[in-house]
């Protein structure tokens, strides 16, 4: 699994969540290996979000990321970031 740690802009959180459900999401769902991709928003601070995506094995999102889809993805939302994000990768169990 990989996730994506960010925070929004104030005025931009809802522009940054309908690109990732309606772009984004979709893309990452198409690609070879993905099991699931979607975003949280946190109750408490609405302009903190994670970012999921999972994955059959580790080289697939790998590859995903490799491909450019990726960073095409995050052109796509980075107008909307307050800082840069944080990517981690863990391993799921589970699923």
């Amino acid at each position: 699994m990989r996730i994506g740690s960010f925070k929004a802009k104030a005025d931009k959180v809802g522009e940054l969540l309908q690109i990732y459900q309606n772009d984004a999401i979709p893309v990452i769902k198409a690609a070879p290996g993905n099991a699931g991709a979607f975003i949280l928003q946190q109750h408490s601070d609405p302009y903190s979000l994670l970012a999921c995506t999972v994955w059959g094995t580790k080289e697939d999102a790998e590859n995903y990321h490799k491909s450019g889809q990726a960073a095409e993805m995050v052109n796509k939302i980075k107008h909307t970031f307050e800082g840069p994000p944080e990517l981690l990768t863990y391993e799921s169990y589970g699923i």
